[in-house]
């Protein structure tokens, strides 16, 4: 079992700023927000897409006028309240990387070390008009939580990343956006095992492997938030996860399961999701993970097994549909 505290802020910066510098304006409202974190004692905070710059309006500033550089002030700012905060931080910003612009989500580690930087892999087409280059690796990163990555807004629009992020085997998948959609990610979950993050300005939730949304928040009336003046706020979304789990074939895994019942017994929880076929699996103790029941009772994915179709498919036909087996 991994119990995983995720606090999100649905951060709206404010449309002004007096002095017109909105990266100073908007990471101080970040680092007021990583003091607020402390009540929370969370394992990972989120921030909204491209957060230290997100627009103002009527400033006249470009993206390549407001971008940022990795490892930056911004950065050490934020990863020295991460250290004392003991937390994972996704801080999302315009990058600048060399002569190019990326829209990148920095991951800082709870000793405010640089962990990773997550990179957009698909900018909108004003994005890449406006010099952002597209990422190019899924990366995942081992921490004692899982393992975790994550993807920015328009990367949401495509399937193949989230199949991506299972091949990888992440557990815990972020997403810092300015949109507002969600509903492929329940998708995603379900199919392949892992929780997603999503985090806009207004809105934010956790959801699960077995369909639930933790911790929603919609901008509305009753919505917990932070205040923090000049007409800026964040609201306030906190979970509580298990990311000790796995989602896999229902009928393939039909006599595992009850093998794994009568060895394991309430340590180990079941979660039939008929509407796609699965079934999740949940540790619920820390002396039994879901790799030592995958390796004891060599247990399939979904993932595994529909990719052992796939190449059963192509044998058979080398006109099929599908896509191609990975190599």
């Amino acid at each position: 079992m991994r119990r995983t505290r995720v606090l999100s802020y649905a951060l709206n910066p404010p449309l002004e700023a007096e002095d017109g510098d909105r990266v100073a304006t908007n990471l101080d409202l970040v680092l007021r927000l990583l003091d607020d974190a402390e009540k929370y004692d969370p394992n990972f905070v989120c921030f909204p897409e491209f957060i230290l710059q997100l627009r103002y309006r009527r400033d006249g500033l470009s993206r390549d006028e407001v971008a940022q550089p990795i490892p930056g002030a911004a950065t050490d700012a934020v990863a020295e309240k991460a250290a004392e905060l003991g937390s994972y931080v996704f801080l999302p910003m315009i990058q600048r990387d060399g002569d190019d612009l990326r829209n990148a989500a920095t991951f800082i580690g709870p000793t405010g070390e640089i962990v990773g930087i997550a990179h957009k892999f698909a900018p909108t087409i004003g994005e890449m008009n406006d010099g952002t280059k597209p990422g190019e690796d899924v990366k995942v990163w081992k921490t004692e939580f899982g393992r975790v990555g994550a993807c920015i807004c328009w990367d949401g629009r495509y399937p193949e990343l989230g199949v991506r992020f299972a091949e990888k085997g992440a557990n815990l998948v972020f997403h810092p956006t300015t949109a507002k959609s969600y509903q492929h990610f329940e998708t995603w979950a379900k199919y392949y095992g892992y929780h997603v993050v999503a985090c806009d300005k207004t809105e934010a939730r956790t959801l699960t492997p077995t369909g639930t949304r933790l911790g929603e928040i919609t901008g509305h009336m009753g919505t917990p938030s932070v205040n923090l003046g000049d007409d800026a706020s964040a609201g306030v979304s906190f979970a509580i996860v298990n990311t000790d789990c796995g989602s896999y074939g229902r009928y393939q895994n039909r006599e595992t399961v009850n093998a794994i019942r009568e060895r394991y017994g309430g340590d180990i929880a079941f979660h039939e999701l008929p509407e796609v076929g699965n079934i999740v699996v949940e540790s619920l103790t820390d002396d039994c993970s879901i790799e030592d029941l995958e390796a004891e009772f060599e247990m399939e994915t979904m993932l595994d097994y529909e990719e052992r179709t796939r190449k059963r498919v192509f044998e058979e036909s080398e006109q099929s549909p599908l896509l191609p087996p990975r190599e």
